[in-house]
């Protein structure tokens, strides 16, 4: 609940091996600027290992998002290629594949604030069976550029950055008046004062 990944570290972000190009952390690039980090995600468009924009994570993102009370998830993504990514979120877990439906994100359009519906009903089967088991459990996490329904993602040659994924509660929740609070003291806190 309320976890966010601001990339201070590569904390379990992954895009399999051999991948010739890796996520890498990038310092200074994230929507605030100085001292702002961002995860770097590139992909080359072909067919073998790095053809595919896609990063996942199977350790700090796992778990019971159900019981969690998490409906959406939050995220900042810049894209750095030439063409539109229809960006996806994908788990897994006891009830197999489900994605999210995707968002477009426009070639060099700067940063993207997304707020991504995550709950079971909103899911769509890429495999999977039962997406509340799914969410109960989850095992792996991905972000990704997929036109189609699918995990695996579609073959581009471009980049993203990514910052700020947050966890988001149901609304009316104690955490999300919590989360609520939490974010008002950042915007005042980076907010410029002259």
């Amino acid at each position: 609940m309320n976890q966010i990944e601001t990339f201070s570290g590569s904390h379990g972000w992954i895009s399999g091996n051999p991948n010739p190009n890796p996520p890498v952390i990038q310092t200074d690039s994230g929507p605030l600027g100085a001292g702002d980090n961002a995860l770097r995600v590139t992909s080359n468009g072909g067919s073998g290992a790095g053809g595919k924009l896609l990063v996942f994570n199977e350790s700090t993102w796992t778990g019971d998002y159900v019981g969690a009370g998490v409906v959406k998830l939050a995220l900042d993504l810049r894209n750095g290629g030439t063409t539109t990514l229809q960006v996806r979120l994908a788990f897994n877990g006891p009830g197999g594949w489900f994605v999210t439906p995707s968002n477009p994100v426009l070639a060099f359009s700067g940063w993207n604030h997304l707020l991504i519906d995550i709950r079971p009903v909103s899911l769509v089967s890429a495999g999977g069976s039962n997406a509340a088991n799914t969410m109960g459990g989850v095992t792996e996490l991905r972000v990704l550029h997929a036109s189609a329904v699918d995990f695996k993602g579609a073959a581009v040659s471009g980049s993203f950055l990514l910052d700020n994924v947050q966890a988001v509660p149901e609304p009316g929740s104690a955490s999300w008046l919590a989360l609520a609070g939490g974010l008002l003291a950042r915007r005042r806190r980076n907010r410029f004062i002259p």
